[in-house]
């Protein structure tokens, strides 16, 4: 019914698409983390891929430096999330907290986040040194459908990725915290008024965002090499997809991010995995020109 050649040019567009919805889905996590966290303190933080990249480096640490391959990926997640979380915690609680005090707070975040940025680059080059370095698969083998393979890798990082997101959307619309984030982000002063500690849902909203895309790093660490420069790339791509599904937008982003991670495969596989980036600068001026609020977010 259909010739070899068709045949085959139908098996590189699954995996094209495979390829996609895993880059996709962890694109959405690192959005969301990102979103939310502009959604409630409206502040941006420049420093967002570099903990892309500690979340990496602190299961690389776990695994390859102190030799607990034995505690498997479960008890990896169980060390490094909670820590990223008191990363980010105490972070926003010691550098950003003290800057709302002051005029212009915004841009003075901004600032403080990027030379942030600038530290971490340089404090994981002085620890890690320039190689790069990855993760073991966290599930070795393929899945054969057919003619079809399909890495487990890659299916695990859909789901997990997907399970974060789940988990987030969970928390945020069952949990007294996830109430709280609700009702900062949509009236501060409200909030304020009706008892809602609002210093500490920034700090804890500050601590998610950072554990989402510390999360995000150890799936993508799997698949790609990590290097103390890679938090730039991560950042650039967290940008797009926020900016592209409209800033503020938890469902723009979600929606943003496969869209994207769709793009950047089809990019590859047409033309070579190095003009993904060029396509994204592409979409993101296309983006600011023609609808600069983004998929779904408001006009302002």
């Amino acid at each position: 019914m259909f010739s070899e050649d068709t045949i085959l040019l139908l098996y590189e567009i699954t995996d094209v698409i495979i390829a996609g919805l895993s880059m996709g889905s962890v694109y959405a996590l690192m959005a969301v983390g990102m979103t939310l966290v502009y959604g409630v303190t409206k502040a941006f933080n420049f420093a967002y891929g570099d903990f892309f990249n500690m979340g990496g480096y602190f299961a690389w640490i776990l695994i390859f430096g102190l030799g607990f391959q034995f505690m498997g990926y479960l008890g990896v997640l169980i060390i490094v999330m909670p820590l990223m979380f008191a990363v980010g915690y105490a972070l926003e609680k010691l550098m950003i907290a003290p800057l709302r005090k002051r005029e212009d707070w915004e841009n003075k975040v901004m600032m403080l986040t990027l030379g942030l940025a600038l530290f971490l680059t340089s404090l994981y080059t002085v620890v890690f040194g320039v190689r790069m370095k990855s993760l073991p698969p966290i599930w070795e083998g393929t899945l054969e459908i057919g003619q079809l393979v399909f890495a487990y890798q890659d299916i695990m990082i859909f789901v997990l990725s997907l399970g974060g997101i789940g988990l987030l959307g969970w928390m945020l619309n069952n949990t007294r915290i996830g109430m709280a984030v609700q009702a900062v982000a949509q009236n501060p002063v409200g909030a304020k008024i009706v008892g809602i500690p609002k210093e500490r849902i920034f700090a804890s909203t500050f601590a998610i965002s950072t554990v989402m895309v510390g999360f995000g790093g150890i799936l993508l660490s799997q698949k790609y090499f990590i290097n103390p420069m890679s938090g730039g790339t991560i950042m650039i791509k967290a940008w797009v997809v926020t900016a592209f599904g409209g800033m503020g937008s938890i469902r723009g982003g979600l929606y943003a991010a496969f869209i994207i991670g769709m793009m950047e495969a089809l990019v590859g596989w047409v033309f070579g995995l190095s003009y993904g980036i060029i396509a994204l600068f592409i979409l993101l001026i296309a983006t600011l020109v023609f609808r600069p609020q983004g998929l779904m977010g408001k006009g302002g």
